[in-house]
């Protein structure tokens, strides 16, 4: 909800503002994602609002990026271009003409970060800095347990392996949305099928 708008914004508008949102972008993606978010966690505190800001802030600059590189392409158009000649407002050149052709991209981005937000959550709640007790949570079965490995695998072992199958299943997901979505794959798959 933050990344979309403000890729679009600037990818469209591009100049200073594009410079300048760049490169905020880019300091906070230069950060690694679990050590912001615990930065982040650490500071704001636990809670399931404030572990899904901490999550949210480490992946604004993954959509912002790919949504303006796909703004930047898509309008230079003629379609596009033709649009802003007519006179329409650039608020409604992009919602009907360049959101369209972009968002295809955004629930290949979820599904991907989907998975990795399970790691960081888990990492969070794994370190005390995540959900607060009570409320269920594999990284907090594993911190309570790890301690007891050797008499208790099990209370370590399931809970680490139910995260390991929801992210692969969710990178899977996202691959197959991909696969699905992007249009010069498609052909390709096309073009193979037909030969066969």
């Amino acid at each position: 909800m933050i990344g979309l708008p403000i890729g679009l914004l600037s990818g469209f508008v591009g100049g200073r503002l594009d410079r300048i949102l760049v490169l905020v972008m880019d300091s906070i993606y230069a950060f690694p994602g679990l050590l912001l978010a615990i930065a982040v966690a650490a500071i704001i505190g636990r809670g399931v609002l404030n572990v899904s800001f901490a999550i949210a802030v480490v992946y604004i600059p993954t959509y912002f990026r790919v949504i303006r590189n796909h703004v930047a392409s898509v309008k230079q158009e003629p379609y596009v271009e033709a649009a802003v000649a007519l006179g329409m407002s650039k608020r409604r050149v992009i919602g009907r003409y360049v959101l369209p052709n972009v968002a295809q991209s955004i629930p290949v981005i979820f599904s991907v970060n989907a998975a990795d937000s399970v790691l960081t959550e888990a990492g969070l709640t794994f370190l005390g800095l995540g959900l607060p007790p009570g409320i269920p949570d594999w990284g907090f079965d594993i911190s309570l347990n790890w301690q007891r490995f050797d008499s208790a695998w099990w209370a370590t072992f399931y809970p680490g392996l139910f995260i390991l199958i929801l992210t692969t299943a969710l990178t899977f997901v996202g691959e197959g949305l991909n696969d699905i979505l992007n249009p010069l794959l498609r052909k390709k798959a096309y073009k193979a099928a037909a030969e066969t």
